[in-house]
């Protein structure tokens, strides 16, 4: 018998039990009293065979994940695995560097995103839409909110522009979309591609927890940001003149017509 809860909750982490970072993440009181419930998953990418490594993140690249991008992305797959195997309607994955901006009921938040009316195979991120990286995001705001905060429904060409992976919910059809998605593994928050796989998948983003700008960050707070820092992006799939022109003027039209998170 499966043991059932309201939502399923996984921490993407890879430091020991009883660590400072963990106790920082525990002192907030809307993971606190939840810690029993949490399950961690923490993939340490340095610590691969290197056989592993190199097929995993190297072979057939035009530019490798670092060590750290794979055993994020590894322990990201290795949550959406576990949640498949439960009978929870829904997975929140947090990082351990999310910041609680108010005290949130998590076991609430299934009743909330139900309210919502989402489409089936869906993202809801929960923080990053109000980071500078995501500034040009843009999409249209959904009737209902979350926790009081809008919630914004993604147009599809924004897809690859919203980053962060530190707090986000799904449901079991998006699990799947994106076990297949990484079966060659790409950055956890890599999802320019994701219409390719399933062309009903759908993105929505709203601010209930916060992360440091980049920028900000004190050293060790972030190991994925840190390796990221010092590699360039990853090289964008080469397009003729023509689809450049067209997302260019779609963009410049979206820009108009559809709506960006406020800052």
């Amino acid at each position: 018998m499966f043991q059932v809860r309201a939502v399923k909750k996984y921490l993407i982490s890879i430091e020991k039990e009883g660590s400072e970072r963990l106790a920082s993440f525990f002192a907030q009181p809307t993971f606190g009293k939840y810690q029993s419930e949490f399950t961690k998953m923490g993939v340490i990418g340095a610590q691969l065979p290197t056989a592993e490594y190199f097929k995993l993140a190297v072979a057939g690249r035009k530019k490798a994940l670092s060590p750290a991008e794979l055993g994020c992305t590894l322990s990201h797959v290795n949550a959406f695995k576990d949640f498949l195997a439960s009978d929870e309607q829904y997975a929140c994955i947090f990082e351990d560097d999310a910041i609680c901006l108010n005290d949130i009921d998590l076991n609430d938040l299934e009743t909330q995103v139900t309210a919502l009316n989402l489409q089936e195979c869906f993202f809801l991120s929960m923080g990053g839409i109000q980071l500078r990286s995501s500034k040009t995001v843009r999409g249209t705001f959904l009737k209902n909110k979350i926790n009081q905060a809008q919630v914004l429904k993604l147009h599809p060409v924004y897809f690859g522009r919203l980053f962060y992976t530190y707090a986000y919910i799904i449901d079991r059809k998006m699990a799947e979309l994106l076990i297949r998605y990484h079966e060659i593994p790409k950055g956890c928050d890599h999802w320019s591609q994701m219409r390719d796989y399933d062309a009903h998948c759908q993105f929505y983003a709203t601010f209930l927890f916060d992360h440091p700008e980049l920028d900000e960050m004190r050293s060790g707070q972030s190991y994925i940001e840190q390796e990221r820092k010092l590699l360039n992006k990853e090289d964008k799939f080469k397009k003729s003149i023509f689809d450049k022109w067209k997302v260019s003027l779609l963009k410049r039209i979206f820009k108009i017509m559809l709506s960006q998170y406020p800052k």
